[in-house]
C-alpha cells in the first residue's frame, strides 16, 4: 500500500510539472494586444499569465522536493534528517508505560511513586503527550494559562500543587464557584470590598469587617486562600479573572463559576498519574511539590478508588473523614442520612441561608444529594464520654450551661437541648449532634436562628428558643458542647 501510494504521489507529481511547463511555453507566444473573444462589449485578450504564478509553483516545486529528502514521504524512505513522529510530544504514538507505572506503585508509598515517577523519562514523555491532547487548549502549550485559566507553572495553586492535589483535580474535575453578593450586599459596601480587595496586594495586611463578614470564610482571615475550596490567594499579584477594579467589582456582583471537566472516565489511572507527573515537573522544583504530600498514604499501591466527583467539594470543607477542615463548617460524621438531606434542601429553598453553601448545592441533583447525605451519615463520629453534672439537694444541677443542657430552664419555658438533640447531645433523624461542634460553628447557628437566617425549623422551636437565650448564654453554650468528646 505504501509503494502503491509513493507510486502514484511520483506520477502526479511529474504530471503537475509537465502541466506548469506546457503553460510556461504557451505564455511565451501569448498576444496581449490579440482579441481572442468578445462578448456584450467586453473584449478578452491573449494576455501571457502573470510571471509570479510560475516563481509560485517553482518555490512550491523546490519545497516539496526538499521535504521529501528530508522527512519519511515515499515508501520506506526515512529522511537524511531522521526525524519520527515520537519526536513530535504533542502528536506522538501512545507510549505503553503501564509496566514502568506498576513496577513503580507496587509496594511504595505515594510519595515514593511520585518521586520514582519524575525519573523515568518515558512518563514524563507520555505526561507531555497526554498535556498536549488534553489541556494545552485550556491552559496552553506552556502551561502558563491564560485569562480564566491558571497557570501550572507558578507556584500559585487553588485546590493544592502536592501530587495527590492535581491528581484528584484531573481525575474528578473542579467546579469552581463564587456567589454573587449583588442584592445581597449594598453598592456602598461592594464598592468598598472592591476597593480594599484591590489594595490587598500593596503593603501590609490590614483587615476590614466586611470582608471577615462575608468572604472570609473561604478566602481565609488574612485573605490568602483556601485549596479546600479552591478560593484563590488575594494578597500575591496574580488575577486569574482580571486586575482592575471594574473586574473586582464585577465579580463581586455577579460571583464566578468556572468549571475544569473530569478525566477520570477518559483517561486511565496509569494516564492520569503521568500526565500528573508532567504537570508537577513544570515546576521549579517538583520535589518541593512531592515533599508537602501527606506522609505514608499507599492510595495507588493499593488501587484505592477516587471519591466521588460529588464529593470532592464536600471534603474540602467537611473532610475526608467528616470531621471539618475550617472552623466555620460543621462536623458531618455521623450526622443521620434524613437530616443531611434535608439541609441541603433547606439551603436550595434559602430557608437556610448561606452564600457559600447555597451556591454549592444549587447545581446537586436528588441522586448528588443522596449521595452525600448517605457519605458522611456511614462515617463514625467520635464517641462521647459520659457527663455527670453536679446537683444540688433538690436534683437541680449547679452549672448554669449545663443546666440548660440536660434540664432546661422550665421557668423561662426553655427546653432542655437533651430533650430533642439526645440525652448526650448525640443527635436524632431530625436533630443534629451537637457534641464535639465547632463552638464557632455553634454560635452562628444559635445568632442565625434568633435573626431568621436560619429557618426550617417545625413550628420555629428553634427560633422561639434562642429568642429567650442571653447572648452570653448562647456563647457559653457553644463552647461547652464544643468541648463534650
Amino acid at each position: 500500500m505504501n509503494i502503491l501510494s509513493s507510486v502514484l504521489s511520483i506520477i502526479f507529481f511529474f504530471i503537475m510539472v509537465a502541466v506548469i511547463y506546457s503553460q510556461f511555453r504557451k505564455t511565451k507566444t501569448a498576444d496581449s494586444n490579440k482579441t481572442v473573444e468578445q462578448f456584450d462589449g467586453i473584449d478578452e485578450k491573449d494576455a501571457p499569465i502573470p510571471k509570479v504564478f510560475f516563481v509560485a509553483y517553482l518555490i512550491a516545486f523546490i519545497g516539496a522536493i526538499v521535504y521529501v529528502l528530508l522527512y519519511p514521504s515515499l515508501a520506506s524512505w526515512k529522511g537524511f534528517i531522521g526525524w519520527t513522529e515520537n519526536d513530535d510530544a504533542y502528536v506522538a504514538k501512545s507510549i505503553d508505560i503501564n509496566n514502568n507505572i506498576n513496577a513503580i506503585i507496587n509496594a511504595n508509598t505515594d510519595e515514593q511513586v511520585f518521586t520514582l515517577l519524575q525519573k523515568d523519562p518515558l512518563v514524563l514523555q507520555s505526561g507531555k503527550s497526554l498535556f498536549g491532547d488534553n489541556c494545552s487548549a485550556c491552559h496552553g502549550q506552556d502551561a502558563k494559562g491564560q485569562y480564566n485559566y491558571p497557570s501550572l507553572v507558578d507556584k500559585d495553586w487553588l485546590y493544592g500543587g502536592s501530587p495527590q492535589d492535581v491528581y484528584t483535580t484531573i481525575h474528578n474535575g473542579r467546579k469552581g464557584k463564587m456567589p454573587a453578593w449583588k442584592g445581597v450586599l449594598s453598592g456602598k459596601d461592594i464598592d468598598e470590598l472592591t476597593q480594599y480587595v484591590s489594595e490587598l496586594n500593596k503593603g501590609p495586611f490590614k483587615s476590614n469587617a466586611l470582608f471577615d463578614a462575608n468572604c472570609s470564610s473561604c478566602h481565609g482571615k488574612e485573605a490568602q486562600g483556601s485549596h479546600s475550596v479552591g478560593a484563590p490567594n488575594l494578597t500575591n499579584d496574580i488575577w486569574l479573572h482580571g486586575s482592575t477594579n471594574a473586574d473586582i467589582k464585577r465579580n463581586i456582583e455577579n460571583g464566578m463559576y468556572n468549571e475544569m471537566p473530569d478525566f477520570g472516565q477518559r483517561l486511565s489511572r496509569n494516564q492520569i498519574l503521568s500526565l500528573t507527573s508532567y504537570i508537577v515537573s513544570l515546576q521549579s522544583e517538583p520535589q518541593d511539590n512531592i515533599d508537602i504530600m501527606q506522609a505514608n498514604t499507599y492510595i495507588f499501591s493499593r488501587n484505592e478508588q477516587q471519591l466521588p466527583a460529588v464529593l470532592t467539594t464536600c471534603v474540602a470543607c467537611h473532610g475526608a473523614d467528616g470531621l471539618g477542615t475550617l472552623p466555620g463548617a460543621p462536623k458531618l460524621a455521623g450526622l443521620k442520612q434524613a437530616y443531611i438531606y434535608n439541609q441541603l434542601h433547606l439551603f436550595v429553598s434559602g430557608l437556610r441561608k448561606n452564600a457559600t453553601m447555597q451556591n454549592i448545592v444549587a447545581d446537586l441533583d436528588v441522586k448528588d444529594k443522596l449521595l452525600a447525605a448517605s457519605y458522611f451519615s456511614s462515617l463514625d463520629s467520635p464517641a462521647i464520654s459520659k457527663i455527670t453534672p453536679e446537683k444540688s439537694a433538690d436534683g437541680i444541677i449547679k452549672d448554669p450551661t449545663e443546666r440548660l443542657i440536660f434540664q432546661g430552664d422550665w421557668q423561662r419555658a426553655i427546653p432542655a437541648c437533651s430533650t430533642c438533640h439526645g440525652q448526650e447531645t448525640q443527635g436524632s433523624p431530625s436533630f443534629p449532634r451537637l457534641a464535639g461542634q465547632s463552638s464557632d460553628y455553634l454560635e452562628k447557628q444559635l445568632f442565625d436562628w434568633r435573626t431568621g437566617d436560619r429557618t426550617g425549623d417545625q413550628g420555629h422551636m428553634m427560633q422561639n428558643v434562642v429568642n429567650k437565650l442571653t447572648d452570653d448564654e448562647i456563647k457559653s453554650l457553644s463552647k461547652y458542647l464544643s468541648k463534650m468528646k
